[in-house]
């Protein structure tokens, strides 16, 4: 089967890719740069020059595909052209959707966030839970607004599935789609974490061996029009800090950084990107979704997928020994 794979330069598509060769798929692989030494080479890879949001480049690579996985877009939660976000999260998953009713691409996958179903409250949030806060970034903005357009061509005839993933952490690239992993690394080769001082707010963290299965899970298992959860365990700042300084080689030492530091800090730093044009994590409304419980329901994908989720102990273990081997820590 061949399969038309975006993204393949960052973190997941990179690990997309990996599992796609192993599992015997012949991948067309869209780049901006097929020379690029970093590139991993293969008989089974085909690397075409292009970009999602050039759609002459998209149709040409699809060509002869059998199966779409769209893992490609801006993963930042602020960048200083908001545009950006709707030109390649929006756009660009149009020109690919457009590209697989021309080549009548069999199965769709496309590659989304919980995000867009907003913070939790009293329970994890599922995937057909609505969303009960307005949207706060442009980059979920953007996310739902592909997930509108996926299902739009659900009702033309394409078969779409939708899966959602939390914060996904493991081995793999080091980059701005990483940022769980660079905070283990961080955390350990510093021996300092910084929590916020709300200890109990939960996130959902996400193996990247689970997330990348789960992509093929769908592809062959999902249900036309169904959205899925691609989570792992949910966890308070407190027991993500403690899982790291049990595993950790050295000693870490935890520093509780209020709120209202956060703020002025996010500010200072927002107030330089703006004047410098130049990307980071930290802004006022990424200090706001800190404070925020992201509890996430995966039973959907347990059952109807057959989706397995490492032990969050585990994949921080095999995070760390990755780190080591890297030289990162």
């Amino acid at each position: 089967m061949k399969l038309f794979l975006t993204g393949v330069t960052g973190y997941i598509g990179q690990k997309l890719m990996q599992a796609a060769i192993d599992k015997g798929f012949i991948v067309h692989a869209l780049v901006r740069d097929p020379s690029a030494t970093q590139l991993p080479a293969h008989e089974r890879i085909y690397y075409f020059k292009g970009d999602i949001t050039d759609y002459d480049s998209v149709i040409k690579c699809m060509q002869g595909c059998d199966a779409v996985i769209h893992a490609a877009g801006i993963t930042q939660l602020w960048h200083h052209d908001r545009s950006v976000f709707y030109r390649v999260n929006v756009g660009g998953t149009k020109n690919i959707l457009e590209a697989a009713c021309f080549h009548n691409v069999k199965r769709f996958v496309y590659t989304s966030t919980c995000g867009v179903l907003g913070p939790s409250y009293s329970d994890p949030v599922a995937e057909e839970d609505p969303r009960i806060t307005p949207f706060e970034n442009d980059y979920e903005i953007s996310k739902h607004c592909a997930e509108e357009l996926v299902k739009e061509y659900l009702r033309r005839g394409l078969f779409t599935v939708i899966v959602a993933l939390s914060r996904v952490y493991g081995p793999g690239l080091l980059t701005n789609g990483n940022p769980i992993s660079k905070l283990i690394g961080n955390t350990v080769k510093r021996g300092i974490g910084f929590v916020p001082d709300a200890k109990q707010v939960v996130g959902n963290y996400a193996f990247i061996d689970d997330v990348i299965e789960g992509h093929f899970l769908a592809l062959q298992k999902g249900l036309g029009g169904e959205k899925y959860n691609l989570g792992g365990e949910n966890h308070s700042y407190k027991e993500f800090f403690d899982n790291i300084r049990k595993l950790s080689p050295r000693k870490i030492h935890l520093i509780t950084i209020p709120k209202f530091l956060l703020k002025i800090v996010g500010n200072l730093i927002y107030t330089k990107s703006l004047l410098t044009k130049t990307h980071n994590h930290l802004t006022p409304q990424t200090v706001e979704r800190l404070y925020q419980n992201r509890a996430v329901n995966c039973n959907k994908a347990i059952r109807q997928l057959g989706y397995r989720i490492t032990p969050f102990e585990n994949g921080i273990q095999q995070t760390i020994q990755f780190l080591k081997a890297k030289n990162y820590v």
